[in-house]
């Protein structure tokens, strides 16, 4: 009986317009999406396939598997030997090789520029390299800004300008000794 359904449901499809298409599947991705949680205004004045575009690309972030990001560029972390093993050329060779590989899978560097290459190599390969993130499309672009929002265990928060409407110096050297002291850092 659901073969004939789905038979009777493509003829039906065929005899569609193109536009009559594109409105029945964006009808469809948007339910996919509202049963996920998501909300659609009621009237839209984009166009359909604009809206088809946008709707896909909502449904390949929701779809995304979460995988750690080594795999997704396809690296192994053991490539990459710890900072304080390598000369200044060395560093600066896999530092480069490594921002290099993150820009062929759409993630770009945005981490701020003062930050020295080791302290921001050292991110990298021990922390950045062995996080979770979704698995998309190089075409989806990310940037890697390394804050994380917590600005006494940031790693270029000595670097950063903003911090310091956030944090006052005093307060953040507080934050962190007491920090440090507990054992959180």
């Amino acid at each position: 009986m659901c073969v004939i359904n789905l038979k009777v449901m493509k003829d039906k499809n065929e005899d569609l317009s193109p536009e009559e298409k594109i409105d029945q599947e964006n009808f469809v991705l948007k339910s996919k999406i509202i049963t996920q949680g998501g909300i659609f205004s009621e009237n839209s004045d984009l166009d359909p396939e604009i809206e088809n575009m946008f709707l896909k690309r909502v449904m390949a972030f929701e779809e995304a598997e979460y995988k750690p990001v080594f795999e997704i560029i396809g690296v192994d972390p053991a490539d990459f030997p710890p900072a304080n093993t390598l000369s200044k050329d060395e560093l600066n060779a896999a530092f480069n090789k490594l921002i290099r590989i993150f820009d062929e899978h759409g993630i770009f560097w945005g981490v701020n520029e003062n930050v020295p290459v080791e302290l921001a190599y050292r991110f990298i390969t021990e922390d950045y390299l062995l996080s979770e993130s979704q698995d998309l499309p190089p075409d989806f672009g990310c940037t890697i800004d390394g804050c994380s929002g917590d600005c006494p265990s940031c790693f270029q928060a000595d670097y950063c300008e903003n911090k310091d409407d956030i944090w006052p110096p005093d307060e953040l050297d507080a934050e962190r000794k007491r920090r440090l002291e507990e054992g959180l850092s």
